[in-house]
């Protein structure tokens, strides 16, 4: 089907390439080339039908000229990029060959560049292998969510102890309500002075719950590294979760990366209660506060990024909103953490954390699972 040639049927199961090229010999050409190759093809000679395209049409690949009538393919591109079509590969095709628009066509999230006058050997063999490299990425999700649901049917979702990463410098207090449920923690070593710290809460307070929380931690394992900082592992979890997780389900996380070596920490929060900094040095207390979007939900989600100057000896406090809603009032429940940390400052880390809990569920019943991690700088 061509949108701007007459009005074809999309073979099922084919490939569908949207082509966007003001020129019309540039597209009869293409046309006639992926047709005949077994694609399936739509054409737009402008940015706006390319978009309502997009919209319309499951597109499994675009061939998009840089200059158009309405704007410049680099900002459809940026769009799709940062958005839900992420996954489309985008190959530009122009006659402009200079290195700087090859570089912003790249930097805009580009997969390729193809330079006009157009070789049809090199147009299919180029689409031929971002269309398996799609495909691949989509067989290595549909992988990680087999491997989610055998994960989960086993309800393996073990938490490290702080004795068995003694680097990692961390303590935590548990207290279940429910005995086994949705809110869990874990740890990773991702250098040698830098440790990443999660704690996570999955929506709900049954005990079905507690089977996505091995789904979540599978994919930390395999995402939490130098490699990727903690906004793109957050994506990553997000990406897959969305293939598994049932409608109604979703998670809060927090991520805190911290570098000992430079005296940083790195905080991504998706819906999460903040993390709470008390210092070493006078003993006062700093609420990290951020927004986010939640993990699970959105297929372009937005996480809250905070960079942070830390110093030896400093505590970061991470939990989960049972401790904070004892009293019913989240803001009081902050306010009350907040003096609770700067309070047991003095005690030894693993002393401190049941004292704070101890403090905060004096006068009240928790009705919801409880995790207070604390980490020393």
């Amino acid at each position: 089907m061509s949108e701007s040639g007459g009005a074809r049927a999309v073979k099922p199961g084919r490939p569908l390439i949207l082509i966007v090229d003001d020129d019309r010999v540039t597209v009869r050409l293409l046309d006639r080339l992926l047709r005949g190759a077994g694609f399936s093809t739509l054409s737009a000679g402008d940015l706006a039908t390319a978009e309502f395209l997009l919209k319309a049409h499951p597109i499994t690949l675009v061939l998009l000229d840089v200059h158009l009538p309405d704007g410049n393919g680099l900002d459809l591109c940026a769009r799709m990029s940062s958005g839900s079509l992420s996954d489309v590969p985008v190959l530009f095709i122009s006659s402009n060959s200079d290195e700087a628009t090859k570089v912003q066509g790249f930097a805009s999230g580009a997969v390729d560049y193809i330079t006009k006058p157009l070789a049809s050997g090199e147009v299919l063999a180029r689409v031929r292998t971002h269309l398996r490299l799609r495909q691949a990425y989509e067989s290595l999700a549909r992988m990680h969510a087999d491997r989610i649901d055998q994960i989960a049917a086993t309800q393996q979702s073990l938490m490290p102890l702080p004795a068995s990463l003694p680097e990692a410098d961390f303590q935590v207090c548990m207290r279940q309500i429910h005995g086994a449920g949705g809110d869990f923690y874990d740890v990773f070593m991702a250098g040698d002075q830098t440790a990443d710290y999660v704690v996570a809460d999955a929506s709900g307070h049954n005990l079905g719950v507690s089977l996505w929380t091995a789904s979540f931690k599978a994919l930390l394992s395999e995402y939490a590294t130098v490699l990727n900082t903690p906004a793109e592992v957050f994506r990553m979890v997000n990406r897959t979760l969305l293939r598994v997780l049932p409608e109604t389900a979703y998670f809060t996380a927090i991520y805190a990366r911290v570098n000992r070596e430079f005296n940083t920490l790195s905080l991504v929060n998706a819906g999460h209660p903040p993390a709470i900094l008390v210092s070493a040095q006078d003993g006062t207390a700093r609420v990290l506060h951020q927004e986010g979007d939640v993990v699970g939900i959105f297929a372009d989600p937005v996480f809250n990024v905070m960079e942070v100057r830390v110093q030896p000896g400093d505590r970061l406090f991470l939990c989960t909103d049972g401790i904070l809603e004892l009293t019913g009032s989240r803001a009081d429940g902050i306010v009350r953490l907040e003096g609770a940390c700067c309070a047991t400052a003095g005690l030894p880390l693993d002393m401190a954390l049941p004292a704070i809990v101890d403090l905060l569920c004096e006068d009240f019943t928790p009705d919801d699972d409880i995790i207070l991690k604390g980490i020393r700088i």
